[in-house]
């Protein structure tokens, strides 16, 4: 991700690669070293607005440049967002005449790539839409909203959105009836963006107010305001319009200090209970569960799968008793805010009608297709930005069942839940700057091909795979990306089916990255996260912060080379039963060791590269500090809760005291390379140590401390001396092969 470029001086109309003043549609162009720009000369009229992108299926990292009739740049942009190389720009037009498109190359590289050039913005609009309205607007601290209004006739199908110019704008709308009543509100449409949508049908004419805000209230900047009445534009369901009789609509708010609420109901055998809950402040990620008199959870919902992350559930009781609906947070973050819940008796088919919104939460850009495997429906499309190829498609299914055999026949995966037909659903996709995504779609709760085991929360899920992978900035083939992550996906699919709300949420793509590489061999794409954690050892292991997760399969890995493979599956075996740490700790300690002593001999083995795939790793540790003579080395803060600083000794060969003055739970380990061995010495908070035996030396400090709860670290700081001395060394605790160490920082 790169912003910020200045606009590449002496452009060369000579070297253009397109014909002149084509007006708006996809071209061809190509930049190379001959001709480094390819410009693109187009006339524009005054007060219109202009969407100008790039794509590329060999992933060429362009810079894209709009330059006004006068000669000078108005507009630029590197990458469209993060993870994406590819360019955008939605710029107003202030003046009529001929404007020039330039695109280049990032750091001078070379490639091909189309040019979209589009009158307005993309809403998904259809082309039998009528625009009532397409204005570039500002949200200021003088205005920190604004409205518009429309006439709609009955039966009108109004469609508004919102497009931020300025990145960091959180966008909210608002709709109001003719008699000032809300009728619907939206913070994100659901494509991964901060923009918003509402699509809405008038039952009756008049006059309808639309109010664009922002999500915090305060955020500042320039976004673009669509308005229109499109007729097949799909409506939403109405949550809120379910009918039936009104058990109570309450209010609450949740926090650190009150991180649920519950409401007892009383049901009779054969009522269908519906709870529609909504956020009204904060940052809220709610989720509403219903308990049985029992207290057995037989029915919850985490996001309803309108774009929102509301919640809404129903659920036809079994028996007559007190019934508990309790309002959460999602347990993986520590969101808050205000809500409203509403209870209702309905009829039965809601249950029905609510999981077949879910089971389509996945929906293509133009006629689906689908063929079946033995164990896989694969659904795609040729049309639309969702295409894919009839060749592709039937790649993934054989993929999928290459991986299935790999994850449940091979490692011994338990089988995971499949759907009513005896299938699971694979869908190939535009996945919005993924690669691939697994959704939860029906928590069944205790998965039926797990005979010997009763889960509490396991779920059937629907998966995609991403339909091209272009943008993603990725050099691997097109075939192999898609091999990486169909074995990624899966192994979700199967996570799922033992718990869907594990508290050791780091187990999830850890688990699935580490997964990629056990099955599909040099496909996996995995290796391509390792540098995340190397660059930074001292995060905690199961930090928030993204990314690590991915990176940190090594963790895993280093597991299994010491206990097998099957020690990770275990692990999943426990997520039906324990939470948290508890997750892994037990199994290690069942196999003889600790989960801190565990993470320390990771730690130790990423400094020495010892795996079958470290010469993919684009990484070495990263050094704290470097020591060419005795001193005393101090940080003052920074490593964390199952973080490691490595201090290089350079050119220190001898006999030496070392001594860690911190917080409790620092320890300094000695690591020594030696010819194929990296020899792992354990001293405490202080030991002898005698390096004239090493090639390369280093001291570890490591915080074996875990964090109070999976995710909530806090770091502390620490002084290290190095003093000539003398005495006997302890003997290694362990050793890792040399064959792929690399002396860190060099």
């Amino acid at each position: 991700m790169r912003f910020g470029i200045s606009v590449v001086a002496g452009l060369c109309l000579a070297g253009s690669a397109f014909a002149q003043d084509q007006g708006f549609g996809v071209f061809e162009g190509e930049v190379t070293e001959a001709a480094p720009s390819a410009e693109y000369p187009l006339t524009l009229e005054a007060g219109s607005i202009v969407t100008l992108s790039t794509d590329s299926i060999e992933n060429f990292d362009t810079i894209l440049t709009l330059i006004g009739p006068d000669g000078k740049p108005l507009a630029e942009n590197d990458d469209r967002e993060p993870g994406n190389l590819q360019s955008l720009i939605v710029h107003r037009v202030e003046m009529s005449g001929t404007y020039t498109v330039a695109v280049t190359g990032y750091g001078g590289g070379t490639g091909v790539f189309e040019l979209t050039v589009q009158d307005g913005i993309e809403t998904g609009l259809s082309d039998e839409a009528q625009v009532l309205a397409s204005d570039i607007v500002t949200l200021d601290a003088g205005n920190t909203s604004l409205t518009r209004t429309v006439d709609l006739a009955a039966e009108d199908i109004f469609v508004a959105t919102t497009f931020a110019l300025t990145d960091t704008l959180d966008t909210t709308l608002t709709l109001t009836g003719p008699s000032g009543e809300i009728l619907l509100q939206n913070d994100d449409r659901g494509d991964g963006s901060l923009n918003s949508q509402l699509v809405f049908q008038a039952e009756a004419a008049g006059r309808y107010t639309v109010e664009v805000g922002s999500y915090s209230g305060s955020d500042a900047g320039d976004l673009v305001l669509s308005l229109a009445i499109d007729p097949n534009a799909e409506v939403p369901f109405d949550f809120a319009g379910v009918e039936g009789e009104d058990l109570g609509e309450f209010s609450g708010n949740i926090n650190d200090a009150n991180p649920e609420q519950a409401y007892p109901v009383e049901l009779e055998a054969g009522q269908t209970i519906y709870a529609v809950l909504d956020t009204v402040d904060g940052d809220l990620d709610p989720v509403v569960r219903l308990l049985d008199p029992d207290g057995h959870a037989v029915a919850v919902n985490d996001d309803r799968g309108d774009g929102s992350l509301n919640s809404a559930l129903a659920h036809t009781a079994t028996q007559a008793g007190t019934y508990t609906v309790n309002v959460e947070r999602y347990r993986a973050a520590t969101s808050s805010g205000g809500y409203s819940l509403i209870l209702r008796l309905v009829d039965a088919e809601t249950v029905s009608v609510l999981q077949a919104l879910r089971d389509n939460i996945i929906r293509l850009s133009g006629e689906v297709l689908s063929y079946d495997t033995e164990d896989f429906r694969v659904f795609y499309t040729l049309e639309g930005r969702d295409a894919s190829t009839e060749e592709y498609a039937l790649s993934v299914g054989v993929t999928l069942q290459e991986v299935y055999d790999a994850q449940i026949n091979r490692i011994g995966w338990a089988e995971p839940i499949r759907d009513d037909e005896g299938l699971f659903r694979a869908y190939i996709s535009d996945a919005g700057g993924s690669m691939g995504v697994t959704y939860p779609v029906q928590i069944v709760f205790d998965n039926p091909n797990t005979l010997d085991k009763r889960e509490n929360m396991a779920a059937r899920t629907v998966f995609l795979v991403e339909n091209d992978f272009r943008g993603l900035g990725k050099e691997a083939p097109v075939h192999a990306l898609m091999r990486a992550t169909a074995t990624h996906e899966f192994n979700h699919v199967v996570q799922f089916g033992y718990d869907a709300e594990e508290a050791l949420d780091w187990l999830y793509e850890a688990t699935a990255s580490w997964t990629e590489t056990t099955t599909v061999g040099a496909d996996q794409d995995a290796t391509d996260y390792v540098s995340t954690d190397y660059e930074m050892p001292q995060i905690c292991w199961t930090t928030a912060e993204s990314g690590f997760d991915y990176a940190q399969w090594t963790l895993l890995q280093s597991i299994a080379d010491q206990f097998g493979e099957g020690i990770v599956v275990e692990f999943w075996e426990n997520t039906v039963d324990m939470d948290g740490f508890e997750t892994m700790a037990v199994s290690l300690e069942r196999a003889g060791t600790t989960l801190p002593d565990t993470i320390r001999r990771w730690r130790a083995q990423n400094f020495a590269r010892d795996y079958q795939l470290a010469p993919l790793f684009d990484a070495t540790v990263a050094v704290a500090h470097t020591m060419d003579a005795p001193g005393r080395y101090s940080a003052k803060g920074g490593l964390e809760e199952t973080g490691a600083n490595y201090i290089l000794l350079d050119g220190m060969s001898g006999q030496y005291q070392v001594s860690l003055d911190g917080a409790e739970g620092l320890e300094v380990v000695l690591l020594g390379q030696a010819g194929d061995a990296v020899q792992v010495i354990p001293l405490g908070t202080s030991g002898a140590i005698d390096t004239t035996g090493f090639e390369q030396a280093a001291l570890m400090v490591f915080n074996r401390t875990l964090p109070a709860r999976p995710g909530q670290c806090s770091s502390t700081g620490y002084a290290l001396d190095v003093s000539e001395g003398s005495g006997r060394m302890p003997a290694p605790a362990y050793s890792f092969s040399a064959a792929h160490f690399e002396v860190p920082g060099q």
